[in-house]
């Protein structure tokens, strides 16, 4: 018998504002800047920012009620929330424990936050189904990931400003004892900590953000600009490692799962692995580029198109400073 950790659903939530590309154009053109070659060239149309009102943790409750209402679970249900995100509301108490409250998933008992940056969705289901195959009590876990942009950003800046958005996704696992090997099967992993000033946040650290002598540019995300052509070729060396170990070829893969900042990037990294862009599915131009939740939407977006009926599927993302992550799933 094999102890798998699959799949059961996923959930979204997209904030009420939609906008753009105009918007973007029009407000940066007052400032004597051009962002509409950039937008355009990343595949973007238009996206989502959140209200005054809102936070990452109650867009995370509410992707996390869209995924339960969809499966007809019960919070109580739930033995394990986790919460990614790097645009967190609060570091202490851990948000999971608030949206524990918040659902009343009263039989989660194992509550904790993440932050691996963009990755984190996929660092989380990579730890989690290893954790789990072990903790075998654990049968359901919530994982939720929000990203709440629109509250760091520094409206001068092309690249974020322009191209980011809001959004959370939720995606409930099942740990089960079955008769196969499914579900996460395997993950490769890469850092390359050199450009670790590139993308920051807050720029002048936690610790500085309260003083009044720290400008408030300073206490936003910061993007130095950089190069990062070297993603397709990266991410062609991980996954291609991924399938190596397990016997598979690129072609063997039913659809692949990338980070959706960049188009382009994504579609020389298929061509390097040899396989059609009918494999890859980019959601960039509805939802803008959403970090941590991109995969999980993308996922949300296709469920009733491939599952059961695709046999395998390839998560791949990158996140800030840098790291790589690619997991390898068998439905």
């Amino acid at each position: 018998m094999a102890q798998n950790v699959i799949m059961k659903g996923t959930g979204v939530y997209l904030p009420e504002k939609k906008v753009y590309n105009d918007y973007f154009i029009n407000h940066f053109e007052k400032i004597g800047k051009d962002a509409e070659g950039l937008m355009k060239h990343l595949g973007r149309r238009k996206r989502y920012l959140a209200d005054s009102h809102e936070t990452s943790l109650s867009m995370g409750y509410n992707s996390a009620k869209n995924v339960l209402d969809k499966l007809s679970m019960k919070p109580e249900e739930i033995d394990m929330i986790i919460f990614v995100s790097d645009t967190p509301e609060y570091t202490s108490p851990t948000n999971a424990l608030k949206l524990n409250k918040m659902l009343g998933a009263v039989n989660a008992h194992t509550v904790f936050d993440m932050n691996c940056n963009c990755i984190g969705m996929l660092t989380a289901i990579d730890l989690v189904s290893n954790y789990v195959k072990v903790k075998k009590s654990i049968k359901n876990i919530l994982l939720v990931s929000s990203i709440h942009i629109s509250s760091v950003v520094d409206k001068t800046d092309t690249v974020v400003y322009s191209n980011f958005g809001d959004a959370s996704a939720s995606l409930v696992l099942e740990n089960v004892c079955e008769e196969e090997s499914r579900g996460f099967m395997d993950s490769t992993v890469f850092t390359d900590a050199n450009y670790n000033e590139t993308i920051v946040m807050p720029a002048a650290g936690l610790s500085k953000v309260s003083l009044q002598e720290v400008d408030e540019k300073s206490k936003k995300l910061v993007w130095n600009p950089f190069d990062f052509g070297f993603l397709s070729d990266n991410w062609h060396a991980i996954i291609s490692r991924l399938l190596q170990r397990n016997g598979l070829t690129a072609n063997q893969i039913d659809h692949y799962i990338f980070s959706q900042f960049s188009d382009p990037d994504n579609m020389k990294t298929l061509a390097k692995l040899g396989v059609g862009e009918e494999k890859y599915f980019f959601v960039g131009m509805e939802y803008g580029y959403t970090g941590v939740t991109s995969p999980i939407i993308v996922l949300n977006r296709m469920w009733d198109a491939i599952m059961p009926h695709d046999k395998y599927l390839v998560f791949c993302s990158v996140a800030a400073g840098y790291s790589m992550a690619s997991l390898l799933y068998k439905v």
